[in-house]
């Protein structure tokens, strides 16, 4: 039933009562009865109430309606995968930490998922309202260039730059955070070109106080594989050195299966803990793996050195699904941050480009059943 023929009831609720009632409503020309007036309050009350209770589910409905976030869909003869896609205005991400471009909320193969639920992610473990200008409620393979440029030369007020994002404003004489929202001086635009297996994101960004760079990624399925490669490249256009260290937060959760002592990661290379995990998890050879399930939103995290592994792959038992991430560039470090809803290995690149060169990387999915 839509809000028109709710109010269309509302009114003639309204309109019929007065003329039931109203042969009844007089005792004389002069004395009205109470008790009528009395059952009529009581039906007009009621009325209102039940009005405003539709109006108000008539707007909530509404706004679940307009939140369309613009994405794409990329097929491959294996693969269905949910692009999600930057926009100023209606973008799922708007935010200042992650880079806008290509973040994959999803990807489908052989009835499997394997990364979190995306369109209710509101950074708590119950599904709820999300918001795009939440600092941290990005999703999927959401990417952070997590050192900004200029940010320690610039004063309070003066501008820096984040990469895949534009221009940021400092606010205060402290290290970066990225949790703080910082003011957007202005936003990068991006051009998209698609296909129905690719799609490639450019970005160009030039300041007055020295830095400037091209940043291309290209995300791309494999004809003859369960596959997907995503290539960067960041030229730097501007008259100062950039120094970088971009990582891919990694929203994994396959089925929407909670996190728990189901999911393994397995490292090329033998692996070392770098921050004390206690019993939450165990460190053993080339693997990581969780000694329980996860019941709350306490995380488990902590550094690990890969020493230098290019190749991971985590798994599930329970779903006898895993994905295999191949590295072009040897991680300089590896965070992995564990809980309830995501398992997020996060490997970290460092990058140092001098004015007028350039520098690609790149990173395969292999997704198995």
């Amino acid at each position: 039933m839509n809000i028109n023929n709710l109010l269309l009831i509302g009114l003639i609720y309204i309109c019929s009562t007065p003329l039931c009632v109203g042969k009844y409503l007089v005792t004389s020309p002069y004395v009205l009865r109470k008790d009528v007036l009395m059952r009529l309050s009581k039906k007009i009350i009621i009325c209102i109430l039940f009005l405003a209770s539709s109006l108000i589910w008539a707007k909530s409905s509404v706004i679940a309606q307009e939140i369309q976030y613009p994405t794409t869909i990329l097929k491959s003869k294996y693969l269905k995968v949910t692009v999600l896609l930057p926009d100023e205005k209606n973008g799922y991400y708007r935010s200042t930490r992650f880079d806008w471009s290509g973040i994959i909320g999803q990807v489908q193969y052989r009835g499997h998922t394997f990364f979190q639920e995306w369109e209710k992610y509101d950074g708590t473990i119950n599904p709820g309202v999300h918001d795009p200008l939440n600092n941290g409620t990005a999703t999927g393979t959401a990417e952070e260039f997590r050192n900004p440029l200029g940010y320690d030369e610039a004063k309070i007020g003066e501008p820096f730059v984040k990469i895949g994002v534009g221009i940021l404003e400092k606010a205060e004489y402290k290290p970066h955070h990225w949790a703080f929202p910082y003011k957007v001086i202005e936003y990068g635009k991006w051009k998209i070109n698609s296909d129905k297996d690719h799609i490639s994101f450019v970005q160009d960004l030039n300041t007055q106080f020295g830095y400037g760079y091209q940043y291309e990624k290209h995300i791309v399925l494999s004809k003859n594989t369960p596959e997907i490669t995503v290539v960067h490249t960041l030229k730097n256009t501007g008259n100062k050195e950039i120094n970088t260290n971009p990582y891919c937060h990694n929203f994994f959760c396959f089925d929407n299966q909670f996190i728990g002592k189901d999911y393994k990661i397995e490292f090329s290379n033998r692996i070392e803990a770098k921050n004390d995990f206690g019993t939450k998890a165990t460190v053993s050879n080339n693997y990581f793996y969780l000694n329980n399930d996860l019941s709350d939103a306490d995380p488990v995290q902590g550094a690990i050195n890969a020493n230098q592994s290019k190749v991971f792959t985590l798994s599930n038992s329970k779903t006898s699904t895993s994905v295999e991430i191949t590295s072009e560039v040897a991680p300089d470090s590896f965070y992995l941050y564990i809980w309830r809803m995501a398992f997020c290995p996060e490997p970290m690149i460092l990058i140092n480009i001098k004015p007028e060169e350039s520098f690609t990387w790149a990173t395969v999915y292999k997704f198995k059943i």
